[in-house]
Formats: C-alpha cells, sequence, structure tokens
C-alpha cells in the first residue's frame, strides 16, 4: 500500500458513501495499519463511539478492525514483558 492507494480508497469511500452505500473506513484503517504498523495503535479509532451519527458502516468491519488491533497490543504487550524480565 502506497499514498495513492490510500487516496483512492479515500475517494472511492466518498462517493460510495455520498450515494448512500456503506462505509469502509475501518477497513482502511485495518488495511493501513497491517500495511504500515509504525503508526501505531494510538492512531487508529476503533470504537462506536468514533463513529459519526447516522454513518451506515460495513457490516464487521469494526470487529475485525478491533480484532487486529487486540492482537497487536497482545503482542506488544508480550515482548514488552519479555524486555522485563
Amino acid at each position: 500500500m502506497v499514498l495513492a492507494d490510500l487516496i483512492s480508497d479515500m475517494n472511492s469511500n466518498y462517493e460510495n458513501r455520498k450515494h448512500g452505500g456503506n462505509s469502509h473506513v475501518f477497513d482502511m484503517q485495518e488495511k493501513l495499519f497491517s500495511a504500515f504498523p509504525m503508526i501505531g495503535v494510538e492512531n487508529i479509532f476503533a470504537s462506536e463511539i468514533y463513529l459519526p451519527i447516522g454513518q451506515r458502516i460495513e457490516p464487521g468491519s469494526l470487529d475485525s478492525l478491533k480484532t487486529v488491533i487486540d492482537e497487536y497490543q497482545a503482542q506488544m504487550a508480550l515482548s514488552g514483558a519479555k524486555k522485563l524480565n
């Protein structure tokens, strides 16, 4: 994934939402996090609170993003624990 892919995905998501389709924002965030884990979990929003009121999202995409983030955080906790011991 490069910046051009991200911009293309954002434009497609905007057009899709403009015409009444579901938002793929969490799918985009998952792809971005998978491609660039160095951006950090703190820069990924995986909460229902983040959603604008009335925005329709692709079914299961928020759950999928939450799973990826939980796995990443568990991995980081384990690697941090190894360093402490």
